[in-house]
């Protein structure tokens, strides 16, 4: 093998090598994310996780409702905005005194009550613009 094209390999290696080790550290971080722990870590989350303990959901992460499930990519993207938006918030004490979804939260949240519940959504007249959680809003978050 001569001498340029060694390095062409040695190059392409060190690249395959960097961009797997990147892929498995945000796919790592992207895993860990989805962790209850892991959105406790601010305190305007406890009274949302409390009130996730005393509900029939309790068993799912924040993330089967609060993320996207049909593309990796669009979770990722998803995860990020919404941390960087949430860590910006915290940091500069401007968290509202009640967190609501944005439009785009309450999309993904309507997509993944049906992708879980679609059996009884075929069945039930929900009428135009309606989402499930103008009727069923304190299924996951009740007040306690």
């Amino acid at each position: 093998m001569t001498a340029p094209r060694r390095k062409i390999m040695i190059i392409i290696g060190l690249a395959v090598g960097m961009a797997s080790f990147f892929f498995l550290l945000a796919d790592s971080a992207l895993s860990y994310s989805d962790n209850a722990r892991f959105c406790l870590n601010c305190h305007v989350m406890e009274d949302a996780y409390l009130s996730l303990q005393h509900s029939n959901h309790k068993q799912f992460k924040c993330t089967e409702c609060h993320a996207p499930h049909d593309d990796y990519l669009k979770k990722a993207s998803f995860k990020t905005r919404s941390g960087l938006r949430d860590l910006y918030a915290t940091t500069l004490g401007e968290v509202p005194d009640i967190i609501s979804a944005t439009q785009e939260s309450r999309e993904i949240i309507q997509v993944n009550c049906i992708r879980c519940h679609s059996s009884t959504v075929e069945n039930t007249p929900m009428g135009e613009g309606r989402q499930c959680t103008d009727c069923h809003r304190e299924v996951a978050h009740k007040k306690i």
